[in-house]
C-alpha cells in the first residue's frame, strides 16, 4: 500500500490508509487511546479502542516513537482538522528514548539548550515554519533573477584574500598555503563583470570572525549577492533591490499566508520607491552625530521613518569613505562620501550595496588609502585592466530579513545550525 501524507488524509476518507510518522502525543483514557501522529506535512488524530487487535501495542507507545499504521480515516468534527484515523494495524519502526528537552512550546526552554538538541527543537511546528518560509523566499529570489536573465554563479569559499580585510577573517591552512573562508563573494562577482556576464547573482554562505555576542550577528550566514554592469548610478542598484524586496513580499503574501497567519504578525508596510535619506540626515533625524549608525541608532531611525513615511524600509545613502570598503565609488561632489547605501528593515540593516569603482588607477589609489597591499589583490586588479564596465551591486542577509519579517528576537533561530563565537556543534 502506498503511503499517504497527512496533508492528503481527507482524500482517503473511509478507505484503508497507510500513514508513517512520529507519535507526538499520547492520551490514554483506559478503554480508549488517542495518539497525535505527525509527519512533515501535518498532524492527525489516531484512535484505538479496547477491542482493537493492536490496542496493547498502542498502549505501550512512547512519545516520539516512529510508527507506521494502517487505519481508516473517518469524519469527526470534534477531532483536529475534522478527521481521525481508526488504527487497524501498528508497527513501531523505532523507539524513542525519554526526551532531553521539551520542544512543544508548552514549557519554556533556554535557547542554548534548544540548540544543543536542535534536531528535536526543529520538530516544533513554529520552528519548522521558519525554514519553510526561508525555503520559499529562496525560490522567489531565484525566480526574480531568472525572469530578468541574471546568471546564477557559485564563487569560491576558500580564498587567498578577504574582500573586506581586517581581523574578521577565518584563516585556514590550504595545503601548505595560508588562506581564508570568504567574507563575501564581492571580488568574484565583480570579476564576472569583467568576464562579460553583466548580470549575476549568488545565494551562498559567508563567514565573519566577529567576536560579537549580539542577537543579530553570526559567524556563518547566508546571503543573496548580486552585481550587474552598465549602471548609470547607484540609484539603479537601489531600484533593482526595491523590485526584489517587493517581489518577495508580494509572493509571500500570495503564497505563504498560512505561515504569516501562524506567527500572528503584522505584515510589513512597503511601497516603491522606498524612502531615501542620507546618513547625515539620518543622524539629524535622531539628534545625533557620527560616521556610521549603531544598532540602537538604526532602530531609532527605523521608528521615526515609519511614522514619517509609513514604510518599514528605508535607504540610508552617502556613507563616508572611511567606513566603506576600498572598492566603493566615491561621490563626485564630495570625495569624503561614497555612492553607497544600507537598506534598513524595521530598524535593522539587512542589505549593503552601491556603485563600485571600475577605473583601475582610482581603484589602486583607494586601496593605498586603506593601506591594502596591491600585490595581495593582484588577481582582482588584473580583471580591471582589459575593459571593466561601470557596475554595482549588493549583499542581502537572508537570516536578518527572516528575523525582521517574523519578529524573531534572536537571529540564531533563523539558522538551522548556527555558528557564533561559542558554538561549533551540532
Amino acid at each position: 500500500m502506498e503511503r499517504t501524507y497527512i496533508s492528503k488524509i481527507k482524500m482517503k476518507e473511509n478507505r484503508e490508509t497507510l500513514l508513517k510518522g512520529w507519535a507526538e502525543a499520547i492520551r490514554d483514557l483506559g478503554n480508549l487511546i488517542f495518539v497525535v501522529l505527525r509527519d512533515c506535512s501535518g498532524e492527525v488524530q489516531l484512535v484505538a479502542k479496547k477491542d482493537s487487535k493492536c490496542f496493547d501495542e498502542v498502549k505501550n507507545l512512547r512519545r516520539e516513537d516512529v510508527i507506521e499504521i494502517k487505519g481508516i480515516p473517518i469524519k469527526n468534527e470534534k477531532a483536529p482538522n475534522g478527521i481521525e484515523v481508526r488504527i487497524e494495524e501498528l508497527k513501531v519502526l523505532n523507539k524513542a528514548e525519554p526526551l532531553p528537552i521539551e520542544f512543544s512550546g508548552k514549557i519554556s526552554t533556554d535557547l542554548s539548550k534548544r540548540l544543543d538538541y536542535r534536531f528535536l527543537d526543529l520538530r516544533n511546528k513554529r520552528n519548522k515554519k521558519i525554514f519553510e518560509l526561508k525555503s520559499k523566499i529562496i525560490y522567489f529570489v531565484r525566480s526574480f533573477f531568472n525572469d530578468r536573465e541574471f546568471v546564477e554563479v557559485h564563487t569560491p569559499k576558500i580564498v587567498a584574500q578577504g574582500a573586506e580585510g581586517g581581523s574578521e577573517l577565518f584563516p585556514i591552512l590550504y595545503y601548505n598555503k595560508e588562506s581564508y573562508l570568504t567574507q563575501s563573494p564581492q571580488f568574484y562577482k565583480q570579476i564576472m563583470q569583467a568576464a562579460g556576464f553583466e548580470k549575476v547573482f549568488e545565494i551562498g554562505p559567508t563567514y565573519r570572525a566577529e567576536k560579537s555576542h549580539t542577537l543579530r550577528h553570526l559567524s556563518e550566514f547566508w546571503g543573496i549577492d548580486s552585481e550587474f554592469s552598465f549602471i548609470e548610478s547607484y540609484e539603479d542598484v537601489m531600484r533593482l533591490l526595491e523590485d526584489l524586496i517587493c517581489d518577495i513580499l508580494n509572493n509571500i503574501k500570495k503564497n505563504c499566508s498560512e505561515i504569516i497567519n501562524y506567527f500572528g504578525i503584522e505584515f510589513p508596510e512597503y511601497k516603491k520607491p522606498f524612502p531615501r535619506i542620507t546618513l547625515s540626515d539620518a543622524f539629524k533625524l535622531i539628534d545625533r552625530e557620527g560616521t556610521d549608525l549603531s544598532n540602537e541608532e538604526e532602530k531609532l531611525v527605523g521608528e521615526r521613518i515609519k511614522k514619517k513615511f509609513e514604510s518599514d524600509f528605508i535607504f540610508i545613502t552617502k556613507y563616508p569613505f572611511e567606513v566603506r570598503p576600498f572598492y566603493t565609488m566615491k561621490n563626485d561632489k564630495n570625495k569624503n562620501l561614497t555612492d553607497s547605501f544600507d537598506l534598513l528593515f524595521k530598524g535593522m540593516e539587512i542589505v549593503t550595496g552601491g556603485q563600485r569603482e571600475h577605473r583601475l588607477s582610482i581603484l589602486k589609489e583607494q586601496a593605498n588609502e586603506k593601506n591594502i597591499s596591491l600585490e595581495s589583490i593582484k588577481f582582482y586588479l588584473d580583471a580591471f585592466k582589459y575593459g571593466m564596465p561601470p557596475h554595482g551591486g549588493f549583499g542581502f542577509g537572508i537570516e536578518r530579513f527572516v528575523m525582521q519579517l517574523l519578529n524573531i528576537k534572536n537571529i540564531r533561530e533563523a539558522v538551522l545550525f548556527p555558528r557564533d563565537v561559542e558554538r561549533l556543534m551540532p
